[in-house]
């Protein structure tokens, strides 16, 4: 006998599939339960209320994806300022050094902890350092002429926008992925009193649940060992590195899938924490990779 308590546990909660494939499956379900309705099923009442929490699932996730599309937009519109920034400070030296020796109070103004500090600038110290050559250029316009203080203020004007701008759109995707959440909770939540209220009225007849809900679309995909481990799941934090808890012998495969809203790149190590190669290879948001253990370097490299 099956435990009688299991069929209060949700079904659908701790699905390990990227959004793409979650709007299918959910959408899957939507048309199938509205082409039952209208061959006579009697399930009229359920039709509604699970469109309305579909049609949010799926705006949501529209939302996140333009909101971090604009996001990169916002990003690189911020770092390309830095470079900018970093380049002006390259072509200001020199005009600082005729005037004034590099052993000098007025250089040590625009470079006090020398040109290294301008080199290694920051999203976190660049107003700083803005403010330091602005006040140096301002103080010595005798020198080198008011063009370069009006220069680097309108840089200072055009980043602090830039950078306000980005910190907003941050804010945006945060609301947009917080959105996702509470409506992928709805629309579990209402797929589970569906498949109840379809028990119920096919009771004794367990196949007819699968007219309704196609499993396949959100169960991940086996090689053709037919290997049955459960996924392994590893969470990687924001613009950060995580190293894999698996290991692989040079014959073996490896399926990735990305079941984040940003894209994640993946290669082999000889060494936990070993720097991101140029030839990391990115899966998109939503995206599988199935690779093989030699593309990554085995038996030499043994971390992913």
């Amino acid at each position: 006998m099956k435990k009688i308590d299991s069929y209060a546990e949700p079904p659908f909660n701790g699905v390990v599939v990227g959004r793409d494939k979650t709007v299918e499956f959910y959408t899957d379900h939507g048309n199938k339960l509205t082409q039952a309705v209208s061959t006579g099923a009697p399930f009229g009442e359920l039709v509604l209320p699970y469109k309305t929490a579909l049609t949010n699932l799926t705006a949501s996730k529209t939302d996140t994806a333009v909101n971090l599309a604009q996001q990169g937009s916002e990003t690189m519109t911020v770092d390309n300022y830095i470079l900018k920034f970093k380049a002006d400070v390259t072509k200001l030296e020199p005009k600082v050094l005729v005037q004034f020796p590099k052993d000098s109070v007025e250089y040590h103004e625009f470079f006090p902890q020398g040109k290294t500090a301008y080199n290694n600038v920051t999203k976190g110290n660049i107003g700083n350092h803005l403010a330091t050559i602005i006040a140096a250029c301002k103080n010595h316009m005798d020198k080198l002429g008011p063009e370069l203080e009006a220069e680097f203020t309108a840089l200072s004007v055009s980043y602090t926008t830039a950078r306000e701008s980005q910190l907003q759109k941050k804010g945006s995707t945060v609301s947009t992925r917080s959105a996702w959440d509470t409506n992928l909770d709805i629309i579990a939540d209402r797929a589970f009193y569906n498949l109840l209220t379809i028990a119920r009225e096919y009771r004794g007849h367990p196949e007819k649940l699968r007219v309704f809900f196609d499993q396949s679309i959100i169960t991940p995909r086996k090689h053709a060992n037919g290997a049955s481990e459960a996924a392994y799941t590893l969470a990687i934090p924001a613009a950060g590195i995580a190293i894999a808890d698996v290991s692989f012998s040079v014959d073996d495969k490896l399926l990735i899938s990305n079941t984040g809203d940003v894209p994640v790149s993946y290669y082999g190590a000889t060494t936990a924490g070993q720097a991101a190669p140029a030839t990391a290879i990115a899966i998109a948001a939503g995206d599988e990779a199935e690779i093989t253990a030699a593309s990554l370097g085995a038996p030499a490299n043994r971390f992913l």
